[in-house]
């Protein structure tokens, strides 16, 4: 008969997981509204996006804290704590990264170059499809407990992780692209705001990678 380990030993953090995760969305998802108002040239709207996104990163670290209180405080677990604990700090990081993304654009107003437009909106709907694709599989994880991390919920499971790294390698793509361009028009850029636009591209990068990590960390979930 499949039991829950966490049904018999504490608490389970899966569903405070999947709430962080969609705390983490919701962070993720005010990043392309960022970029549309900072190219439509509302600076004011930028600054209060930024803002919104710092106020939702704290509600990602008070659930990450609810979340590790949660936790069994014995080896009764169906997955090793430390495992867990880098799936939070992954999923922390999607949001830390976008809050960086937000406190970038806050440091001075830069010039709009709409050469960097479209191809960086174009990242942003890359990462944005990947942090979406972690936060459905984050969804699927108590279920996954219950079934003892095996069967065919594990194979479904599995293959939206391969999805995961697939869109990741998309979305760096897209910013290898997206730097070559940026560096093709540097000089038309003051010193300043290249190194800002760079930091930009490399935060909303990380944004994905965080992501992949965080489900690289599931798969030893699967394999135990």
């Amino acid at each position: 008969m499949v039991r829950s380990f966490f049904g018999l030993f504490g608490e389970s953090p899966f569903p405070y997981l999947h709430e962080m995760a969609k705390r983490v969305k919701e962070c993720a998802d005010e990043v392309p509204k960022l970029f549309d108002a900072f190219f439509d040239g509302d600076y004011d709207e930028v600054l209060a996006i930024a803002e919104r996104i710092s106020h939702l990163e704290h509600e990602v670290d008070v659930v990450k804290t609810r979340i590790r209180d949660s936790m069994p405080k014995t080896r009764f677990m169906p997955v090793d704590r430390r495992d867990l604990l880098e799936v939070l700090a992954n999923l922390d990081a999607v949001a830390d990264a976008a809050e960086d993304v937000g406190k970038l654009f806050t440091l001075r107003e830069m010039e709009i170059h709409e050469e960097l437009s479209e191809p960086l909106k174009s990242l942003v709907r890359r990462v944005q499809r990947t942090v979406d694709k972690a936060v459905e599989i984050v969804g699927g994880l108590e279920v996954l407990a219950d079934v003892g991390f095996s069967g065919k919920e594990a194979d479904r499971v599995m293959e939206m992780l391969d999805e995961l790294n697939r869109l990741e390698h998309e979305a760096d793509l897209v910013q290898d692209e997206l730097a070559r361009k940026l560096f093709s028009i540097e000089d038309d850029i003051k010193p300043g705001s290249l190194f800002i636009w760079n930091k930009i591209f490399n935060e909303v990068g990380d944004m994905a990678n965080s992501a992949e990590r965080m489900g690289n960390r599931l798969r030893l979930f699967l394999s135990e």
